[in-house]
């Protein structure tokens, strides 16, 4: 009984007809891998943009310098062609006038009681180059009376950081501006070659037709996320190859630790949600992709 069963069951075999298809098949298959793995670059690229931009805070000491040159150009005056001064040089009278001496002051008294005594004040003593007086060698950097801390030091620290952040800030922008063109057209020509694979699968009578068709459902809806609707649609701004500035404007009047919940839950679901949902949607499309092709070309070769 049990032999009869197993010579009922129907062996598939390979389809000889089916070969044309496969070669096509195959050449279709190298495009479509390929436009899959640039528009997930593109897509990733942008995660690790809102990444960098939120925890690590890459671009933060960019931003704050920003706001300190802003600060020092709006407090300082501007002179119209160099004939007007600012307050901070007309507060102090000895520039004004060198050779007068402002009464009541340590200097005049001192020089008063030079003068008197017939005796002038010594001079002080010689020094050096480097800060250093008369007997000690050359060389030797005077440190600052009570210990304070070196002000030059920290300011050369901060512009350092402040380069190093704008740096990664233009470098980044250099990246996903291409990254965002680059990714909306490799999206669109993935639709096409894996419809165009979908149209030969049928055509061919082969296998794996639900698994393309899964696949290509997911990628219209990985479209959806990706393509900028705001040409169309005036309030929606939403898209996954979001524009780098956009973020930072919005990182820099701190929507993500704002008290509205819901400027937060924007915030977020623009710049963070958005993107991952497109690369959970774009890898189970490259899941059923796979498996579409097994059962067409793999099984008939």
């Amino acid at each position: 009984m049990a032999q009869e069963q197993k010579r009922d069951q129907t062996v598939r075999l390979p389809n000889p007809s089916a070969q044309p298809f496969v070669a096509a098949l195959k050449t279709v298959r190298f495009f479509a891998v390929l436009f899959f793995w640039v528009t997930m670059v593109c897509v990733l690229a942008h995660v690790a943009a809102f990444v960098l931009t939120e925890w690590v805070g890459a671009y933060r000491a960019s931003e704050e310098g920003e706001v300190e040159e802003a600060a020092q150009a709006v407090r300082a005056p501007a002179a119209w062609l160099g004939l007007l001064e600012s307050s901070a040089r007309a507060e102090s009278p000895g520039e004004l006038f060198p050779n007068v001496k402002p009464e009541g002051t340590a200097a005049a008294s001192a020089a008063g009681q030079g003068e008197a005594g017939g005796d002038a004040a010594p001079p002080p003593a010689p020094q050096n180059e480097t800060g250093a007086g008369a007997g000690e060698p050359e060389g030797t950097v005077v440190a600052p009376p009570n210990g304070a801390p070196d002000a030059g030091a920290d300011e050369d620290l901060g512009q350092r950081r402040r380069v190093r952040a704008q740096y990664y800030r233009q470098l980044t922008a250099n990246v996903l501006g291409p990254a965002r063109s680059v990714g909306i057209l490799a999206s669109l020509l993935l639709a096409v070659t894996v419809f165009l694979y979908l149209q030969i699968a049928l055509l061919g009578r082969l296998a794996g037709i639900r698994q393309l068709t899964r696949s290509l459902f997911l990628i219209l809806l990985f479209l959806a996320t990706v393509l900028p609707w705001g040409g169309l649609f005036e309030d929606v701004q939403a898209s996954s190859l979001y524009d780098f500035e956009r973020l930072l404007s919005a990182h820099a009047v701190g929507m993500g630790g704002s008290d509205d919940w819901v400027e937060v839950a924007r915030y977020y679901g623009r710049f963070l949600v958005y993107p991952s949902v497109s690369v959970i949607l774009l890898a189970l499309a490259g899941l059923h992709f796979a498996g579409g092709y097994s059962r067409s070309v793999l099984a008939n070769e």
